[in-house]
């Protein structure tokens, strides 16, 4: 790991977890820890928390891309929260990410992975949007990862989608949501068939993580009332 990191351990979060059936229709726990590799050396100067990260934060986006994933593999889930930090952080040189399932075997007080991830490791696409740009951040057999990049005074107009489930919060940037303003972290997963839409009011750019699943389907971007695309 990187020279100085932040730490979190222990994190409980209830999520749908596991392959067996009796896994895939109730929650159990998943307790995670992190380790994010970044310099420090500035915010022990300044005492300033904008040169480090928020740990609450941090445990907020862990835990919403947890609840509304579902997923079947512990190896999966990793993956994914190494690729939303290191996306969402771009500061972050690496993440080490730990989850332990108590519940996995009855003859073991917990069984889970450990991974170690860098930027590298997540090479970016860029597209082109209406509204700025698109980074695909990873893309798996069940879902996409995205950062939304918003140009000042654009926006993602109404849309809605018939097969994709969609999460999605703010990482940076002035912007409304269906009209009102976004305030922290703002999460929200948008069920199949409601209608969103997002407003950069800001004089720079904004940024939304969007996890799609399954993975971003173009033909889904479905448009309210004449509206322009993606």
């Amino acid at each position: 790991m990187a020279r100085d990191a932040i730490r979190l351990e222990g994190l409980e979060v209830s999520c749908v977890v596991g392959v067996n059936p009796d896994e895939r229709v109730r929650e159990q726990p998943l307790v995670v820890s992190v380790e994010l590799g970044l310099a420090l050396d500035r915010a022990g100067r300044s005492a300033d928390l904008a040169d480090s990260y928020n740990y609450a934060r941090v445990a907020d986006e862990i835990a919403a891309l947890l609840k509304f994933r579902r997923y079947r593999l512990l190896e999966a889930a990793a993956e994914e929260l190494a690729a939303m930090l290191l996306s969402a952080h771009p500061r972050l040189e690496e993440a080490q990410v730990r989850l332990d399932k108590p519940e996995a075997l009855r003859q073991a007080r917990s069984a889970g992975v450990t991974i170690a991830r860098r930027q590298a490791d997540y090479p970016r696409r860029w597209e082109t949007a209406r509204f700025g740009s698109v980074e695909v951040v990873l893309e798996t057999a069940e879902a996409g990862l995205y950062l939304l990049h918003v140009a000042p005074r654009k926006g993602i107009t109404p849309h809605r989608h018939a097969q994709m489930r969609e999460l999605e919060f703010r990482v940076r940037g002035e912007l409304t949501r269906c009209g009102a303003p976004l305030l922290g972290l703002s999460p929200i997963a948008w069920p199949k068939g409601q209608v969103h839409d997002y407003m950069n009011v800001g004089s720079s750019v904004a940024t939304v993580f969007c996890c799609d699943e399954p993975r971003f389907i173009p033909e889904d971007e479905i448009l309210v009332e004449g509206s322009d695309g993606r």
